[in-house]
């Protein structure tokens, strides 16, 4: 009882600490701008006081009597598309100069915050507002005052709307950009190791050859290798490849004359090449204790019917091995999306072919303090995952080896 009790509360614990933060990037990233930076997203889901500035009327409008009547909210929502305020007005700036007691001479600006429903004196008329935001500006015969700006502060109603995601979507050009170049780059160093690995695994499982054992040996323990041990050779192998590539370009085109002769170090197929490189390992491990544990019944009754390698390979191994080709697809495909460390190194730094990763990083400076931008690209970026995990969980539960050996 206690052991049970113990794991629902750390379950409990871990739902806790990766949803409040997912909560927070959402609740963020959908408010505005002057509500992120005054409160924080814990205020999101209630009334919070906000303040706004509105005109009292257009110098257009021409009053018919001494009086300009109007509603608060109306004049603040004129001109807004994405958050239209709500809530309940709680009291108007109201700001004015009155002389110095140290200085006759000279006048202070004096601030005072009148509360609804309390006459205020504006440019010499009595001026009068309520909760609702309804307000009533009246002044003396025979004058037509200009509009006053005022500031005024609400117990604004929540609201959520999606302007940082059209912005960051359609405004910004460089988060679809950086969609693209994610896409291709990990679709691509997915697919090429876990292919190269399922050939792999098929011949350490199933294949006599000499020195099986430690050649498996040796590839597992490529895993222990940090990946930041390997940048400087990586570098090194891709600087000199860029080398022999510009004098073969060199020797067999005439691109010195149109100096179009330079061969990037940094590209996508470095990217392909490094990441299938640092994921091969594990996946052979992996793919290699799996396909150990298939029925050796199965594999023989194969044989015994004049199956080749490769078509015990296609047609019984390859379907039997969907789960794990599935979870290290999946935990691949995470791997290289959420990527910086090796993107940034050996990636291309184009700012049209930076993947998601960089580009997060790079809005850190551009966008500075307008996190509703910044969390919006954040989420867009954690909805690819998402969407390959949920599509591909049924094969981690499949059994797909029930009934495929008959009993004698």
């Amino acid at each position: 009882m206690i052991n049970r009790t113990l794991s629902n509360v750390v379950l409990a614990l871990i739902l806790f600490i990766w949803v409040v933060p997912f909560i927070a990037l959402l609740a963020t990233s959908m408010r505005s701008e002057m509500a992120t930076k005054t409160s924080g997203f814990w205020t999101s889901f209630t009334p919070t006081e906000l303040g706004h500035r509105f005109s009292t009327h257009d110098r257009t409008d021409v009053p018919e009597t001494n009086q300009i009547t109007g509603n608060i909210f109306e004049r603040i929502n004129k001109d807004e598309e994405w958050f239209p305020v709500s809530g309940d007005v709680q009291s108007v700036m109201l700001k004015g100069r009155m002389p110095d007691p140290d200085n006759p001479d000279k006048t202070v600006l004096v601030k005072k915050l009148v509360p609804a429903g309390e006459v205020m004196d504006v440019r010499g008329g009595d001026f009068i507002f309520q909760p609702n935001g309804d307000f009533v500006w009246t002044f003396p015969e025979g004058t037509t005052p200009n509009p006053k700006n005022l500031d005024v502060f609400i117990n604004q109603d929540p609201v959520f709307a999606g302007e940082a995601y059209s912005e960051v979507l359609l405004e910004d050009k460089k988060v679809p950009n950086a969609l693209i170049s994610s896409f291709i780059v990990t679709i691509p160093a997915t697919i090429i190791p876990i292919t190269v690995a399922a050939f792999a695994a098929y011949a350490f499982a199933w294949m006599r050859f000499p020195g099986r054992d430690w050649l498996f040996i040796a590839v597992v323990t490529l895993m222990i290798v940090p990946t930041q041990l390997a940048f400087l050779p990586i570098l090194q192998g891709f600087n000199g490849i860029a080398t022999w590539m510009q004098a073969l370009k060199e020797l067999l085109t005439d691109c010195e004359l149109t100096e179009t002769c330079a061969v990037p170090t940094k590209s996508y197929a470095g990217l392909w090449i490094t990441h299938t490189a640092f994921g091969l390992p594990l996946a052979v491990y992996l793919l290699r204790n799996y396909i150990v544990g298939l029925p050796k019944e199965l594999l023989e009754s194969a044989r015994i019917d004049g199956a080749s390698h490769m078509q015990i390979f296609t047609r019984l191994i390859l379907p039997l091995s969907i789960p794990a080709l599935a979870s290290f697809s999946i935990f691949q495909f995470l791997w290289i999306w959420n990527d910086l460390l090796v993107a940034l190194y050996i990636g291309p730094s184009q700012s049209d072919q930076v993947v998601f990763p960089i580009l997060l990083e790079q809005q850190l400076g551009t966008f500075g303090d307008q996190l509703h931008l910044l969390n919006a690209s954040a989420v867009i970026s954690m909805i690819v995952p998402v969407i390959v995990f949920l599509a591909m969980q049924r094969y981690f539960i499949r059994g797909l080896l029930a009934g495929s050996v008959k009993g004698g």
